[in-house]
């Protein structure tokens, strides 16, 4: 019977992305597609807790059947392990987002964030992005997204973990290959413009700079962690940029570990706090 995936975006379940998502699985499993009704983006784990969800059968893009859901990605992830009948998913998989999610970014991606809420529930999930608003090309990439997911499926992913996949913007021929990458840093040098149109209203403009280069722009891989001891790992933004496709293991835990230890050393001592 396969794996029970759990498809989703946060385009909207009408998004070119989702139905090249929809076609890559095929084959691979029985597929739910819970997405939301209109685009979610930038939302991250966000979830509606002030007023109820609308769902609603609808059929999208190559006929495919799934359920529209009048919330955030995040939300579409728990109607699908916490609303529906039935077994629990076995994978959430995410996308395919037009636009990236690279470096920084990461962190404000509905796309992302539909992933981490798989991971929170002690699934694999993965985030499909690809560095482009209007791909031709896109359809020809299923091949490659369902290689990620099988093998994904084969090998599992370690707890808290999900992998954050971008796709150069180049037609399947012109991709040079899939590398690990880490991540970059702030995807623009963001500007804030204030201006008031006399009625209180203040709408803000944040134009988007080149990227910004990570002062970290490579690392080492810990040895060990790589079948070549040792390597030089290059950030997605760079990765992308060189043709390939990035792929990203990330964690929903956000514990420092490290600063945790230290700040055992700091004088947190009550008696000491003077009011």
């Amino acid at each position: 019977m396969g794996a029970r995936i759990l498809l989703t975006n946060d385009d909207g379940i009408e998004s070119l992305g989702i139905a090249v998502l929809r076609h890559a699985l095929e084959g691979l499993g029985t597929v739910t597609t819970i997405a939301p009704t209109h685009n979610s983006s930038a939302v991250a784990r966000s979830i509606t807790i002030h007023r109820p969800l609308h769902l609603r059968p609808v059929t999208f893009s190559h006929g495919y059947a799934g359920v529209s859901c009048d919330g955030t990605p995040a939300d579409c992830v728990r109607v699908g392990f916490l609303g529906l009948e039935g077994p629990l998913p076995d994978i959430v998989v995410s996308g395919i987002n037009l636009g990236p999610n690279l470096g920084s970014d990461v962190t404000y991606s509905g796309t992302v964030g539909a992933a981490f809420e798989a991971a929170v529930r002690g699934l694999p999930g993965i985030a499909f992005s690809v560095n482009g608003r209007l791909p031709g090309w896109l359809e020809q990439a299923a091949p490659l997204v369902r290689r990620i997911v099988k093998m994904v499926l084969a090998r599992g992913l370690p707890p808290s973990s999900i992998l954050n996949v971008n796709l150069p913007d180049l037609p399947l021929s012109e991709i040079v290959g899939i590398r690990p990458a880490r991540l970059g840093g702030a995807s623009c040098h963001d500007r804030v413009f204030l201006t008031g149109d006399g009625d209180g209203h203040v709408p803000l403009a944040v134009p988007s700079a080149p990227v910004a280069r990570d002062p970290l722009a490579s690392r080492a891989c810990a040895p060990g962690r790589s079948d070549s001891g040792a390597q030089e790992m290059a950030i997605d933004f760079d990765v992308v940029a060189e043709g390939f496709v990035a792929v990203t293991p990330l964690r929903y835990d956000l514990l420092d570990e490290a600063f945790l230890c230290e700040l055992g050393s700091w004088d947190l001592d009550l008696e000491r706090v003077h009011v």
